[in-house]
């Protein structure tokens, strides 16, 4: 099994600076925004950048937020290092199980279309799961493998 320590993020489904930042009134509008939006170290910079020049966050609140972030930070970028082991490792399972988790998934999804047509149509409750699973999958699958493709040509 793997001995990978679950992400903050994952845990929580939040960021830690994010959940901090909740916490504190008359934070700025447009940092909130930010911080709802965030993906990646990217995303973390520029919210850096947006709490250190916020006039709304006392001084005391900025350090705190900033060292917060730092540990996002951090957690970004062990994620970043587990998927770069995984697409350098001799391994095929670990090159290959996001091709799978997309083929699996599309699978799934030829599953539900073909037994509706045989009428036994997918529960109403279950579409927006199936939705949201699907962009997710098969839109973030293409998506990183597409910024992947970019990052190698720009490295060469």
């Amino acid at each position: 099994m793997s001995d990978k320590k679950p992400t903050y993020k994952e845990i929580n489904g939040t960021t830690r600076v994010g959940d901090f930042l909740r916490t504190i009134g008359g934070v700025a509008p447009e940092i909130l925004d930010v911080a709802g939006k965030i993906t990646g170290i990217g995303g973390l910079t520029v919210l850096a950048d947006k709490i250190k020049g916020s006039d709304s966050i006392s001084a005391e609140d900025k350090e705190i937020a900033l060292k917060e972030l730092e540990f996002d930070i951090v957690d970004a970028q062990e994620l970043t290092k587990r998927w770069a082991s995984d697409n350098n490792s001799e391994e095929w399972l670990p090159k290959n199980i996001r091709p799978l988790v997309v083929a699996n998934f599309t699978l799934l999804i030829d599953i539900v279309i073909i037994s509706s047509m045989w009428g036994k149509p997918l529960g109403e409750s279950y579409l927006p799961l199936l939705l949201t699973m699907g962009m997710t999958t098969i839109g973030g699958y293409f998506t990183l493998r597409e910024f992947g493709k970019t990052s190698k040509l720009k490295n060469k």
